[in-house]
């Protein structure tokens, strides 16, 4: 009996600690579009454009804020949202799929922002504009133009394997989570 016990816990285990770990990869989805979310509201209430920036890669726990004075820098008074430590928002080596096709719109993503705050400076990040939609800004004096955009999430389990996750923002502003369901065959799927 304890034999049957002990086999049966060692094939549920490792299932149980994956959807532990899914279950996280989903909170840290929910705040980062919670993060976005929020910096649309205060972009609306102020009547002025806002960005949306994140800690540096490298840095953990990584933290999102809405740059509200403009500088390009998380400050002590502006709103902030940490992540989960296991998450790291980074665009490189994600499995591919969301795209124009699937999307309906191509997006942008940290990698190929065009974004300038206020002093010019090319900085990483969502903006949203006085009209609640998301945006880019060509230059400091531009207006910011409307935007689609995704952040991919990148959550490392204990046992060194990767889930991905990703926050999309369509032009019209639309926020929807998406995760990636890997395959036996390595023909995963966004979901």
């Amino acid at each position: 009996m304890v034999t049957i016990i002990m086999i049966v816990a060692g094939f549920s285990i490792p299932k149980f600690s994956r959807e532990i770990d899914n279950s996280r990869l989903k909170g840290a989805l929910q705040t980062v579009a919670t993060a976005y979310q929020n910096a649309r509201i205060l972009a609306t209430q102020n009547n002025t454009a806002y960005e949306v920036l994140a800690s540096l890669p490298g840095i953990k726990p990584v933290s999102m804020c809405v740059d509200l004075d403009g500088d390009g820098n998380c400050g002590p008074t502006e709103p902030a949202t940490p992540v989960p430590m296991q998450v790291s928002l980074n665009n490189n080596g994600v499995p591919s799929g969301l795209d124009a096709t699937t999307l309906g719109f191509a997006p942008l993503n940290t990698e190929s922002s065009v974004m300038h705050n206020q002093q010019n400076q090319l900085i990483p990040g969502l903006g949203w504009n006085s009209l609640g939609q998301p945006c880019q800004r060509a230059s400091s004096t531009s207006p910011c133009s409307p935007a689609g955009w995704v952040q991919y999430l990148q959550f490392q389990r204990t046992n060194g394997t990767i889930l991905y996750g990703a926050v999309t923002v369509s032009p019209t502003g639309r926020v929807k989570t998406w995760t990636y369901i890997s395959t036996s065959n390595g023909n995963g799927k966004w979901l």
